[in-house]
């Protein structure tokens, strides 16, 4: 006689087939399924949301230096102006202007 490996009662068989057709591997493939997307999103996602936030918020720092150059400029630029306009007006006698004597007078029309 050959030795049995293994010895499936039929009766067995059939009340656990339906479990493993049905709810139970239902609940298998739902784990499964879980597992893999914390890993997912633990492996992948997250670090990928970190080096975007870390990147876009360098471009905000670069900003704000270009910004603070240009206010600067612009800043130096204006008291330039400034600066220029009190010696005109100085020189104008309190901004009134002389005319020109070869210039056309406001009474003669073109």
């Amino acid at each position: 006689m050959t030795p049995v490996l293994a010895q499936v009662d039929p009766a067995l068989v059939s009340s656990v087939s339906p479990l493993l057709a049905g709810p139970a591997s239902a609940v298998v493939v739902l784990v499964m399924v879980g597992a893999a997307s914390y890993r997912l999103l633990t492996t992948a996602l997250v670090p990928l949301a970190s080096r975007a936030v870390d990147r876009h918020l360098s471009q905000i720092d670069e900003l704000i230096k270009v910004q603070k150059a240009e206010s600067k400029a612009i800043t130096s630029t204006l008291a330039s102006i400034d600066k220029r306009l009190a010696r005109l007006e100085g020189l104008t006698d309190s901004g009134v202007l002389v005319g020109n004597p070869g210039a056309a007078s406001p009474d003669r029309s073109v």
